[in-house]
């Protein structure tokens, strides 16, 4: 069988971006994880608190291992993509928390949401998650200032195995220290 590849980051990195430019590169199958969870109803629920609804993973895990295609490379995407045992490598898209909250604003996200996913890129939650339960298979890059070709460049080779897999170099904590993480107290 041939790899299976999450990217994986918090909402606003470029997964969706990235992972369909990969798809054209590679000729991989793409899954798309909220498209799946959405398609399959697969919620337990919705959050009171965020009004979000909260996806049944081990049934999201049991879905995406049903349409992975065995002879091809298939390209797994979305922010609950790590959760899934069955990634070969995991990719970790980091983007500086600044560069983040501005993304979110231009796409409308409500102040709550955008404070809640600020606070997970500066703090790492995708990352340390993905490494918990993948270890040397994760991935991270900080995609802070990369083209979309760069950041296509990077994943290739760590893919073909040229490059080691990294975890734990990028940290945005300088930027609660600059101040940033004042925007986190309103």
């Amino acid at each position: 069988m041939k790899p299976i590849i999450c990217i994986t980051g918090t909402p606003g990195v470029g997964k969706t971006s990235i992972s369909h430019k990969l798809r054209e590169v590679l000729d991989g199958n793409l899954v798309e994880v909220n498209k799946l969870a959405e398609e399959k109803e697969l919620f337990i629920g919705e959050d009171p608190v965020r009004g979000y609804k909260i996806v049944d993973i081990p049934s999201l895990c049991k879905e995406i291992a049903k349409v992975v295609e065995r002879d091809s490379l298939n390209i797994v995407e979305g922010h609950l993509s790590h959760y899934c045992r069955i990634c070969d490598l995991v990719i970790v898209l980091r983007l500086h928390p600044r560069i983040l909250l501005q993304r979110l604003e231009e796409r409308g996200y409500d102040h709550k949401k955008i404070k809640e996913n600020v606070e997970a890129e500066a703090l790492g939650v995708c990352a340390y998650e993905a490494y918990q339960l993948h270890d040397d298979r994760v991935h991270e890059i900080d995609c802070t200032g990369l083209s979309h070709d760069e950041l296509l460049d990077e994943i290739i080779t760590v893919l073909k195995g040229e490059k080691p897999c990294t975890f734990g170099s990028v940290d945005f904590m300088e930027w609660f220290l600059e101040g940033g993480g004042k925007f986190l107290n309103d």
